[in-house]
């Protein structure tokens, strides 16, 4: 798994799938977890506008893969 390392390259990601959430894999390069964590914010924004929550995260070398699960049945 290739990680990403661009927001913009996550949001393409996100904004092109057309699976189920439970379905999708976001594998993050640690180099986009910033101190303040804007990237992450703008990317969960995203997830969030497909009706989607994150669900965890492995964490491997150099990167998490973050997973997601439908927002439904969750009170929102």
């Amino acid at each position: 798994m290739q990680p990403i390392t661009t927001v913009e390259a996550a949001l393409q990601k996100i904004d092109t799938f057309s699976g189920e959430a439970a379905e999708f894999q976001l594998p993050i390069s640690e180099s986009l977890m910033d101190n303040i964590g804007i990237n992450m914010a703008i990317i969960t924004d995203r997830i969030l506008a497909k009706g989607w929550t994150p669900n965890g995260f492995q964490q491997e070398e150099g990167y998490r893969v973050y997973s997601y699960r439908d927002l439904n049945g969750f009170g929102c």
